[in-house]
């Protein structure tokens, strides 16, 4: 797994990021700073530096779209212990019933060892997206059906595999989803309702969220 990587996600929480801060975690300092991009896209990011060098970027509110529609990533972080949580949440709405994707949640974990170095120690995720031309996957359908034929398996199989990559992480279902969806949106809870406030009254019923 890439040690610079991206995540995607909105508006921090104000307590936690109305500045830059300094933690220090297994004895080692290190400074979150952020950084608004507005002229060629709609940004906010937290860079993660540890002794003036730039080691992780983290995209916390990220907007794209035309006028009519609108693809949402949010974001934020929570230490605990030695460990960084990473939380991403997508969503995407459509006011000509056309796009509803990426819709998804994402949690990963990452280590501070004493020497200062992160470890990748787990991501998981459930992601639904477009995996080539902004066709809709047929496997989007047979995700989280229980019992499928042996073709429907098949194009999940391939979907799965395809996200995975794309997203960088474990795609998950069942119980396991469920567990994964009601953390991130809990931890994200303030910021979905606020960037999605008035969703319903642009894109009807042609949103995912």
């Amino acid at each position: 797994m890439k040690l610079i990587i991206q995540f995607g996600l909105i508006f921090f929480s104000t307590m936690l990021f109305s500045q830059d801060v300094v933690k220090k975690i297994n004895g080692i300092a290190f400074e979150f700073k952020q950084r608004f991009v507005d002229d060629t896209e709609q940004a906010q990011y937290i860079d993660l530096y540890r002794k003036n060098k730039k080691i992780i970027t983290h995209i916390t509110h990220k907007i794209e779209g035309d006028c009519s529609s609108e693809n949402l990533e949010l974001g934020t972080y929570l230490i605990k212990g030695n460990n960084i949580y990473f939380y991403s949440y997508w969503a995407s709405g459509d006011a000509m019933q056309k796009n509803i994707y990426p819709f998804g949640f994402r949690k990963q974990i990452f280590k501070v060892e004493k020497s200062g170095n992160l470890i990748p120690i787990s991501s998981v995720l459930y992601v639904e997206s477009y995996v080539d031309s902004y066709h809709k996957p047929e496997a989007i359908p047979y995700l989280n059906k229980k019992d499928k034929s042996v073709s429907e398996t098949k194009k999940v199989r391939d979907y799965i595999s395809k996200i995975e990559k794309e997203y960088n992480g474990e795609f998950i279902l069942g119980k396991a989803k469920v567990k994964l969806e009601k953390e991130v949106r809990n931890i994200l809870k303030e910021d979905i309702k606020e960037n999605t406030k008035y969703w319903k009254e642009v894109y009807g019923t042609n949103y995912n969220k």
